[in-house]
Parts: structure tokens; C-alpha cells; sequence
């Protein structure tokens, strides 16, 4: 491992910082957001695709959970 300081423009670093947050719980793992980014773009994996939301019924079981879920899927597909 080689350290080194890098400047980054305001806007990356806080969206470095929230997915640190977001994945790791804090913002010790930046450098690993970083690496996992550079290597990404060195080997073009694409960026995941956007979140898909919608609406499901409360109480569920998990299998009807599941039915919801998959049903929601595919008609974002679409």
C-alpha cells in the first residue's frame, strides 16, 4: 500500500464521504470507495442501476413479500 495525499474537488469528496457513511459506518474507508472506483472504471463495470421504489402492502409474510417484490421489479423492467 502507498500513501499519498490527493485534493478532490468539494462535491466528490461529500459523495466519497456519504457512501463511506452509508456502506462502512464511518469515513475511515475512503480510501477503499476510492480503490473500489478507480478499479471499476480500470476494468468498465458500470455503475449499478438506479434504485427502483414502489409500494407494497403492509404485513406481508416473507413469501408475499417476495411475490411484491418481484412484481415491482418487472414492472420497472418494462
Amino acid at each position: 500500500m502507498v500513501k499519498t495525499t490527493i485534493n478532490l474537488d468539494e462535491g466528490i469528496y461529500a459523495e466519497i464521504v456519504k457512501e463511506s457513511i452509508e456502506k462502512y459506518g464511518s469515513t475511515k474507508n475512503i480510501s477503499k470507495i476510492i480503490n473500489q472506483r478507480l478499479r471499476n472504471k480500470k476494468t468498465g463495470a458500470r455503475k449499478r442501476g438506479k434504485r427502483i421504489t414502489f409500494k407494497a402492502q403492509n404485513n406481508l409474510s416473507s413469501l408475499d413479500a417476495d411475490n411484491e417484490i418481484r412484481k415491482g421489479w418487472e414492472e420497472s423492467s418494462k
